[in-house]
């Protein structure tokens, strides 16, 4: 019990430290959908939010979030600095990380997005990341999934009242409406996906927009997609985010040519960025040889990727609980940067696990310290 309140002190003061900027999204609106309405007429904000509610919450309930304060941190930063400049925004947006080896993401009412870990794995940069993010807004803001309620309306009208039933059951009777909302959609899946294809295309169009007002290389999306589809013309399985997001050539071509009408210009990642991938790799990765080679190539690149290469071999020393090794090569990065809140949870950690918990609160305190005076002096 001790234990857990002293880390609850340390979790604490991380976070009062941890105050990155927050963003609010921009009050612009688009011209209308290429591909139709609103969806004013099916769901109502307050409703795509109540459903959004019911599924976060069933989410975290049985899904692996990665409920880690820095990732998390990070992703919404990432996420909130690209709704920032989203037009037609009208809901909040919350991001999360899943545990999940295949690569995916996807958007659900309410502005909730979600990321498989594995699209830091296989990201080659932020801005690859970043679109990947940009074009889950995209679906949020244009309201796909609403549409898609809506175009089943006009177009399966008993389909469309078994689906409506079904999200009005969801709200009084989660597990019953959850259910029902399955089985009225996988019978008509072929619609269902005909439609989709057409949203892939608003949300790429969108998408990169977004990715090139937030300050990002535009390129990155079409490198992106071409992985992809050289990743499933190999693949025994079909990638899980193509069974979500159909790729057709035409996709692909249409990115590269409307990134290539944009600004060109090398944009580097972020040092969080690469913090955010060693630490997704070293602390919730069996991954050994991905890690393994990350981290060598790391070593051999730019200062910012050094820094990363050295703060994943600190983790994987700790996770081994070889905390002299991790401290040793901690502490000379901490003498260089004493308020870095990624090398600060580390080494507040080894001071745990070596039962040395007034160091971690002295420590943490020292840094607030610090920060306050530069606010101070700002």
């Amino acid at each position: 019990m001790v234990f857990f309140k002293l880390s609850k002190t340390v979790i604490t003061l991380l976070s009062l430290l941890h105050c990155w900027p927050t963003t609010t999204a921009a009050a612009v609106s688009d011209p209308l959908p290429d591909i139709g309405t609103t969806a004013g007429g099916i769901l109502s904000i307050n409703q795509e939010l109540a459903l959004g509610d019911f599924y976060q919450r069933q989410m975290r309930a049985r899904a692996p979030i990665i409920n880690d304060p820095l990732l998390s941190q990070y992703i919404n930063q990432l996420g909130n600095k690209l709704v920032f400049n989203a037009h037609s925004v009208l809901t909040p947006f919350h991001f999360y990380l899943i545990n999940n080896d295949r690569i995916n993401a996807f958007a659900f009412f309410g502005g909730n997005v979600v990321l498989h870990s594995s699209l830091l794995w296989h990201t080659e940069n932020e801005s690859e990341l970043a679109s990947v993010i940009a074009h889950e807004i995209a679906h949020i803001t244009q309201r796909h999934l609403a549409r898609a309620m809506e175009k089943t309306k006009s177009t399966a009208p008993l389909t469309w009242v078994g689906m409506l039933g079904s999200v009005l059951l969801t709200m009084a009777n989660p597990q019953a409406g959850m259910a029902a909302l399955n089985s009225t959609i996988a019978g008509n899946q072929q619609g269902i996906i005909s439609f989709t294809q057409l949203n892939e295309q608003e949300a790429d169009r969108l998408g990169i927009q977004i990715l090139q007002r937030s300050g990002f290389d535009p390129q990155a999306m079409a490198s992106f997609l071409r992985k992809l589809a050289d990743q499933a013309r190999y693949a025994d399985a079909p990638l899980e985010i193509l069974q979500t997001h159909p790729l057709p050539e035409s996709r692909v071509s249409d990115v590269r040519n409307r990134a290539d009408q944009m600004p060109a210009g090398s944009v580097n990642s972020s040092q969080e960025y690469w913090f955010a991938k060693v630490r997704i790799l070293a602390m919730y990765s069996q991954k050994n040889n991905l890690r393994d080679d990350l981290f060598i190539r790391l070593n051999k690149s730019t200062r910012e990727q050094q820094l990363a290469a050295k703060y994943g071999q600190a983790i994987m020393f700790f996770q081994t609980k070889n905390y002299g090794h991790s401290r040793h090569i901690l502490e000379p990065l901490l003498a260089q940067q004493p308020n870095n809140i990624w090398f600060l949870d580390l080494i507040t950690d080894i001071d745990l696990a070596e039962n040395k918990n007034a160091q971690a609160i002295a420590r943490l305190q020292q840094a607030m310290s610090r920060k306050q005076i530069r606010t101070q002096n700002t």
